[in-house]
């Protein structure tokens, strides 16, 4: 596998439901001061794998958990926590910019334990190193997956509609209307978890805006581009003729994600278009047997035109005023571990941030590797962007565009001043 050195840039998704857990783990007698983690996650899966096979290589450690499953409660609920000094000793966090709980933003504000010592940090490569480190450069997470946002297919459903997997645009589009002749949705789409307002476009733009010019953002902080001028404007038109062509479910503002993937896993949509880390949840409503794949999801007319959004996905921080930092260091080398690494990508669907000679891709992970491998990906836009309002923006305004109370050219012109304001 080539070194990751495409990414710049990091993934602010992750699964999403809707509750909150806590819990703990250890063994018995265990819980002396020296010997508590406290950890907190959105999404408690691969978590759990990961903190399980730690526990059991530290006997005598108790780790205290915090799940949360909704990205924007989660947020909310460290960033209080961090403010007040109750913050857990590890959590999950994003990488690069653009949300409240990303590297850059919470490594400004000091809330971040330096990690540039260790030696994983040392071997970084100078754009994994980007997306982990504070704006004063020092290396303060450690990244852990590499996602991927594409075409995700349910292979028993899509069998059984006798179609094929679309592989440009025009293509699609004909997909759409011979699954609805079948009286099946082609992709299921969740709107009412505002997070998954955003794949579609970054699927789309990543075709049309970033692979064909991977110095767009660079040109926006330049004041010499915009989205309202640029291709943009066409992902957009497409998601909303997708909606109107009946590419996806009824009414997706009223669905959320939970939703999306019951009806993806059971086989009453035929794919999603989405992470690739939502099939461990699409998993749990599908039938024994079923299996699912992934294919670049197109926007032109040539196959070849097809870019895949792929980038640095979940990272993990010590708490600058962890109360068991050594501790908390020490689950960090864990994490950056061959083990560790592909622990966590399998369990969460993803590939390895760093190198893990024991992890094997799939019929998801492999077409991932093969498009960094032949130069045909790109990065998610969001963590480039220069502060968390332009993301916020766009979700809203996403959920506005399908309710029909806004147009595309009133949707970029409010992405175009986010942009401006927080430049």
């Amino acid at each position: 596998m080539k070194s990751f050195t495409v990414f710049t840039a990091a993934c602010c998704l992750a699964l999403a439901a809707a509750a909150c857990s806590t819990s703990g783990t250890g063994s018995a007698g265990a819980g002396g001061p020296g010997q508590v983690l406290t950890l907190a996650a959105a999404g408690q899966g691969p978590a759990k794998a990961a903190i399980e096979a730690f526990r059991k290589a530290n006997p005598g450690v108790t780790v205290k958990t915090t799940f949360t499953e909704d990205d924007a409660s989660y947020q909310q609920q460290i960033r209080t926590q961090l403010s007040s000094g109750t913050a857990p000793d590890v959590f999950r966090l994003w990488p690069g910019g653009g949300n409240t709980m990303a590297v850059r933003d919470l490594g400004k504000d000091g809330m971040l334990a330096d990690l540039s010592g260790e030696d994983w940090a040392g071997g970084l490569s100078a754009d994994l190193k980007a997306v982990t480190s504070d704006p004063a450069g020092k290396v303060v997470a450690v990244p852990v997956t590499i996602g991927a946002i594409g075409a995700v297919w349910n292979d028993q459903a899509l069998q059984a509609s006798g179609l094929a997997k679309p592989t440009t645009w025009p293509e699609v589009l004909r997909f759409c209307a011979d699954a609805k002749a079948k009286g099946v949705v082609p992709f299921a789409l969740g709107l009412k978890s505002a997070w998954v307002t955003q794949l579609v476009p970054y699927a789309l733009t990543a075709s049309l805006v970033y692979g064909p010019n991977p110095g767009f953002t660079q040109a926006q902080k330049d004041g010499k581009a915009s989205f309202a001028g640029s291709a943009w404007r066409q992902a957009l038109e497409k998601y909303v003729r997708m909606r109107d062509q009946g590419c996806f479910n009824d009414s997706p503002n009223g669905v959320g994600y939970d939703e999306q993937m019951r009806m993806f896993g059971q086989g009453q949509a035929l794919g999603v278009v989405h992470v690739l880390s939502a099939v461990q949840s699409a998993r749990e409503y599908a039938p024994a047997g079923t299996t699912f794949s992934m294919t670049p999801f197109p926007a032109t007319d040539s196959a070849a035109g097809t870019y895949l959004p792929v980038s640095v996905g979940i990272v993990y921080g010590v708490n600058a005023k962890a109360r068991n930092p050594e501790l908390a260091r020490r689950f960090i080398r864990f994490l950056a571990s061959p083990e560790g690494q592909a622990l966590y990508a399998t369990a969460s669907g993803s590939s390895p941030a760093l190198s893990a000679p024991g992890f094997r891709a799939d019929a998801l992970q492999q077409p991932v590797l093969d498009a960094v491998e032949a130069g045909r990906s790109t990065l998610y836009p969001d963590q480039a962007w220069p502060g968390p309002k332009v993301q916020q923006e766009h979700l809203t305004s996403i959920q506005e565009l399908f309710n029909g109370t806004v147009d595309v050219p009133g949707v970029l012109r409010r992405m175009d001043d986010a942009f401006a304001s927080a430049r």
